[in-house]
C-alpha cells in the first residue's frame, strides 16, 4: 500500500508542477497577446487548472496525508520526524491552499470577464493576483519538492 501511495503522491506532484509550468507559460504569452485572443487563452488556462493542477493538488495532498497517517505508530513516529519531512508537508499544504483558495477561483473568474471595456481594470487586477498567487504557490511547491528530495 505504501508504494501505491508514493506513486500517487509523485503522480500528483508531476501533474501539479507540470500544470503550473503550463499555466505560467500561458500567462507569459497573454502579456503580449492581442486583447481579442485573451478569452481563448483564458479558456485554455482554465482547462489546464481543472485538468492538471486541480487533480494534481488533490492527489498530492490526499496521498501525502495518507502517507503521514501511516507514519503514526511506526519507528519514525516514536523517534520524531525529520525536518525535511515537516518542511515538505508545510510547504505543500500552503501551496495547495493558495492554488485551491486563490489561483483556481481567480482564473475561473478571469475566464468570465471581458478583458476590454468596463471590466478591463478588474481584469488587470485579477490577472496580477493570479500571477502573484501562482508564483508564490510555485515557489512553495518547489521548496516541498526539494525537501522531499533531501529526505531520501
Amino acid at each position: 500500500m505504501r508504494h501505491l501511495l508514493l506513486f500517487l503522491h509523485m503522480l500528483g506532484f508531476v501533474l501539479w508542477l507540470g500544470g503550473g509550468l503550463a499555466a505560467m507559460n500561458l500567462g507569459i504569452a497573454m502579456r503580449s497577446a492581442p486583447p481579442a485572443d485573451l478569452p481563448v487563452l483564458l479558456r485554455i488556462m482554465g482547462r489546464v487548472y481543472r485538468g492538471l493542477l486541480l487533480p494534481g493538488v488533490l492527489l498530492g495532498v490526499i496521498s501525502g496525508l495518507l502517507l503521514t497517517l501511516r507514519l503514526y505508530g511506526s519507528a519514525l513516529g516514536t523517534n520524531g520526524y525529520p525536518v525535511a519531512l515537516m518542511v515538505m508537508q508545510g510547504a505543500g499544504l500552503l501551496a495547495a491552499g493558495i492554488v485551491l483558495g486563490v489561483s483556481l477561483p481567480t482564473v475561473t473568474r478571469l475566464g468570465r470577464l471581458d478583458p476590454t471595456g468596463a471590466q478591463a481594470p478588474l481584469f488587470a487586477a485579477l490577472r496580477n493576483r493570479a500571477a502573484i498567487a501562482g508564483a508564490v504557490a510555485g515557489i512553495l511547491a518547489l521548496i516541498a519538492l526539494l525537501a522531499g528530495a533531501l529526505m531520501h
